[in-house]
């Protein structure tokens, strides 16, 4: 996401609240921020996950990668999403949905466009076009 220099020459970029969906104006070395609309705290980090992940939400305004030996089972939104690995839960990603060569992933996925690699494994219910976040 690029960033964008202020008048006052502070760096500074612009976000979609994984909460709300509400655009936000952050620091562009900002790791987390709480949403000017719904109040809620937004996780701004990018993340690569190698091994076993499980949690009740795994949210962030950044990109999520599951390398080849990571497996996260836990509802997912982010920006993209990049599956090596394996994932299971219900997927909301803003970008794209790429799942590589040997990557699995199941369970339901809205995101604006997906990939899916020849040998990848994909057992879900699809809703494929600008989330209803965003529109």
């Amino acid at each position: 996401m690029p960033s964008i220099v202020s008048g006052n020459g502070s760096a500074h970029r612009q976000v979609s609240c994984t909460h709300c969906g509400g655009p936000c104006d952050v620091g562009a070395r900002a790791m987390s921020i709480f949403c000017p609309h719904c109040r809620k705290r937004l996780i701004l980090e990018n993340y690569k996950i190698d091994t076993y992940y499980a949690v009740r939400d795994f949210s962030t305004c950044g990109d999520i990668v599951v390398e080849k030996t990571g497996h996260v089972v836990a509802p997912i939104k982010a920006q993209n999403l990049t599956v090596k690995g394996k994932v299971q839960g219900q997927v909301t990603a803003r970008g794209e949905v790429n799942i590589s060569k040997n990557g699995s992933l199941k369970g339901e996925i809205e995101a604006a466009s997906i990939v899916v690699e020849p040998g990848a494994t994909l057992d879900a219910f699809l809703r494929i076009g600008p989330t209803s976040e965003t529109q």
